[in-house]
């Protein structure tokens, strides 16, 4: 018999932070312009930021101009597109070009949209993203129009998330991402911390294992290299506001 996952340990005071962001900061929206983020959320991770040195990241499936807007005024170190993409501490953007055969995906998707109503395509430039959330019962047809495509380009591989199918270049993660910034200032030499709560943060879940530190999913409980589970993403708020020593100023 299964154990209940714990609760996260006491925040120690050389943790680095590394966070997702749609549902694990924020509750995940039918599309993804329609998020609410909390008007306390900026000044949460501020105060997260300079309670550990500096040492907090996020790192999310959006892009990286798409994260900064988001917790603006707040400008952290952070990975976009499943690590693809990063800016760090310092302020240095990294970004690949565009991989050959992108072109080609998103022309065979836009027609799947098109022939499926309440399907989306998200252009990233560098990263698609098909989301069905709207049209649940398209995931079987959607999975299969994202493999096809993704066949013809090995270059690519597809990540299944929460009613989202995500295509990126290989070799490329947030478990990457993760072990990038921890070779930097100001993450090197600190224990690293995962938050998250969707199959595309497995990779960092198990990239801070093997670095001996502190995986925690947000949401239900399911097969996960997570250790350590926050109940919802209210409870994750509460819990870095504590961690900050901050007041939480709710949604």
């Amino acid at each position: 018999m299964r154990h209940p996952m714990p609760p996260p340990p006491s925040p120690a005071s050389d943790w680095a932070w590394f966070l997702d962001v749609d549902g694990t900061l924020i509750d995940i929206a039918p599309t993804p312009s329609a998020i609410h983020i909390p008007p306390a959320m900026p000044g949460l991770l501020s105060a997260l930021a300079f309670r550990f040195g500096g040492a907090v990241a996020l790192v999310s499936g959006r892009t990286l101009d798409n994260i900064r807007m988001l917790v603006a005024p707040f400008r952290p170190p952070a990975a976009g597109m499943h690590g693809l993409e990063r800016v760090t501490a310092g302020g240095v953007v990294i970004r690949p070009s565009e991989a050959s055969g992108l072109d080609d995906i998103r022309d065979r998707l836009r027609i799947f949209a098109t022939a499926h109503e309440g399907v989306i395509i998200e252009d990233k430039g560098l990263t698609l993203a098909l989301h069905y959330r709207l049209a649940p019962a398209c995931e079987d047809s959607a999975r299969r129009a994202v493999e096809d495509s993704v066949s013809r380009h090995p270059a690519f591989r597809m990540l299944a998330g929460k009613m989202v199918f995500e295509i990126a270049p290989a070799g490329c993660d947030k478990g990457t991402a993760v072990r990038a910034f921890m070779d930097e200032p100001p993450f090197a030499g600190r224990i690293p911390v995962f938050v998250g709560d969707d199959v595309t943060d497995e990779h960092g879940f198990a990239a801070v294992n093997d670095m001996g530190g502190v995986s925690i999913l947000v949401g239900e409980e399911r097969a996960t290299a997570a250790r350590f589970r926050l109940a919802d993403v209210g409870a994750c708020q509460a819990w870095l506001a504590e961690a900050a020593g901050t007041a939480w100023g709710g949604r």
